[in-house]
């Protein structure tokens, strides 16, 4: 239990690669403040209760409000006293052409993605500085780096903008004399979980991750295979270990070598 007497904060948590980082900071002994607009959020904090007996409360707060990201911050203060890390895993994507999306469906997209991710740093960031320490680790995506087709102008313009954001904040921090709040980005490549299994094709219509990723993305892995949960969840505790405390600013791939394709 690498994290023992550690309290993480995770936004998304209800479901997908969310779920996964709660149970992985469980099992190292984190008490966890899980957020989700979904009430199975509910669920999964009884599930990382479960895992190794920690205390794990669920919050129903959507990232799009700041009020929900205060109180998510109030309760985790309150309830399991102290803030240590935040893990930004809240996320939404909306299939289809720049073209064909209304501004409404763009827009919300950017507003989930990177504006609710300036949220909950902006909620947690004053308990962080009171302590002159804290784990920031935001999640991006490989896409925020290249781009892609058929899916991706507002989530990838959203999670460009993620990356922006980590790395700004880490200098940030450094040169306003708090160099122990460490701020990371993990970007996933095509992950078997959330979104992953989600998407869709514009022109074959709805259709499972995995025949997507069979037919338009395998032979682009080197690895030739999606990446499964537990490996973002892995980086994501990594970037919270004691071990990890040099390494701010960067964006760390996790993708099967997607991006060198």
């Amino acid at each position: 239990m690498r994290l023992k007497d550690s309290v993480v904060a995770i936004t998304g948590a209800g479901g997908g690669i969310g779920r996964v980082i709660a149970l992985a900071f469980a099992a190292e002994g984190a008490a966890c403040a899980l957020a989700d607009v979904d009430d199975g959020v509910r669920t999964v904090a009884a599930d990382a209760r479960s895992v190794s007996g920690v205390n794990a409360i669920a919050l129903r707060a959507d990232v799009t409000r700041s009020a929900d990201m205060s109180a998510l911050v109030a309760q985790t203060l309150r309830d399991l006293g102290r803030l240590d890390i935040l893990v930004t895993c809240a996320g939404l994507g909306t299939p289809g052409l720049l073209a064909d999306q209304d501004e409404a469906a763009w827009t919300r997209v950017v507003d989930v993605n990177l504006i609710g991710t300036y949220r909950a740093i902006r909620a947690a960031l004053p308990a962080m500085m009171a302590h002159r320490s804290g784990r920031i680790i935001t999640i991006s995506s490989v896409l925020g780096r290249m781009g892609g087709y058929g899916f991706v102008t507002a989530y990838a313009a959203s999670k460009h903008g993620v990356i922006g954001l980590t790395r700004s904040l880490a200098a940030e921090l450094g040169s306003q004399g708090y160099p122990s709040i460490t701020v990371n980005a993990i970007c996933p490549g095509y992950v078997r979980a959330g979104m992953g299994i989600q998407m869709q094709s514009t022109k074959a219509g709805p259709m499972p991750g995995e025949e997507i990723f069979e037919r338009y993305y395998k032979r682009q892995v080197p690895q030739r295979r999606m990446i499964e949960p537990e490996e973002i969840a892995n980086a994501a505790v990594f970037l919270a270990l004691p071990g990890s405390a040099g390494i701010t600013g960067q964006a760390l791939n996790v993708d099967g070598g997607f991006v060198m394709s």
